[in-house]
């Protein structure tokens, strides 16, 4: 951890939700416990897992406590499953006392300089509320698919995330966020846990499957955004992942895009972009018009 020394170590909570995803709890807590950065507090939630997970959680977090043992542990286990995974985001920001939140889910997994290398954004900028890397995508097996999401991110080729930025979020919002969610993975950001990220979740859960962009949004209007341009972040695709129905995800995409344009000064450029975007969505699905 030798390059951390001069910088003010930041009380990070990392949480760490889990559903029957066991098999991949190892890896995942391990590259937690190795960051270079140390971490103030880890809170592993199970969602009432049946594969076995919550025996791995337990010998994982004793692993984890060898390798950071200045790092306070807690484990949660719910009794039943919630049937949504952002009220175990919102359960683990609950029992969290750190200033800064790293929600890392189970099946992703993080290179060991993740942490320092994210939280420079805070240091560089104290209006930062919302910090994230570049994600890699990797199979259920850990294999690389891909090195990094910015042509799906950027469609229209306007080179966006080819540099690491800092800049307010109204602006990164008027850009680009309000075509679609340009933040792939929660497991990439750490979130400031000072501007009313609890009441954010809180709102987002009535999402069925674009809550992580309500989130985002939100906090931006709250300050800026870092973006490092640096893979940091493994997000795995595989069966399990969560699925989205045609129907729900479009009336969702259709409610964003109203948020924006009744909270924005959009240009008719970027409208225009977001109606091609709620059409390739739709071509996506099967549905003509």
């Amino acid at each position: 951890m030798s390059e951390e020394v001069g910088r003010k170590i930041k009380k990070v909570s990392v949480i760490v939700p889990n559903y029957n995803y066991a098999r991949y709890l190892k890896r995942r807590i391990l590259s937690v416990a190795q960051q270079t950065y140390p971490i103030y507090e880890m809170i592993i939630l199970d969602d009432a897992s049946q594969d076995g997970s919550r025996t791995m959680i337990k010998r994982m977090a004793a692993e984890a406590k060898r390798l950071q043992p200045e790092m306070k542990i807690k484990m949660i286990w719910n009794k039943e499953n919630s049937g949504k995974a952002i009220l175990q985001w919102i359960k683990g920001v609950d029992a969290a006392t750190g200033d800064y939140i790293w929600i890392a889910e189970a099946d992703d997994v993080a290179k060991k300089n993740f942490l320092a290398e994210v939280l420079k954004g805070f240091d560089e900028d104290p209006g930062v509320v919302l910090a994230y890397s570049e994600s890699a995508i990797i199979n259920k097996y850990g294999i690389l698919i891909a090195p990094n999401f910015r042509k799906s991110r950027d469609k229209e080729g306007t080179g966006h995330f080819a540099n690491s930025y800092i800049r307010p979020g109204q602006q990164e919002i008027e850009e680009i966020m309000a075509i679609r969610c340009t933040i792939p993975n929660v497991s990439a950001v750490v979130f400031k846990n000072t501007v009313g990220l609890k009441k954010f979740l809180k709102e987002a859960a009535s999402f069925e499957q674009v809550g992580d962009w309500y989130l985002y949004a939100k906090l931006l209007k709250k300050g800026k955004i870092f973006y490092n341009k640096k893979s940091l972040n493994f997000f795995r695709i595989h069966k399990e992942s969560a699925t989205k129905r045609s129907d729900t995800h479009i009336k969702e995409v259709e409610a964003m895009h109203k948020y924006f344009k009744d909270n924005y000064a959009l240009s008719a450029t970027v409208i225009s972009k977001m109606e091609a975007e709620l059409d390739r969505i739709e071509r996506k699905y099967g549905i003509i018009k």
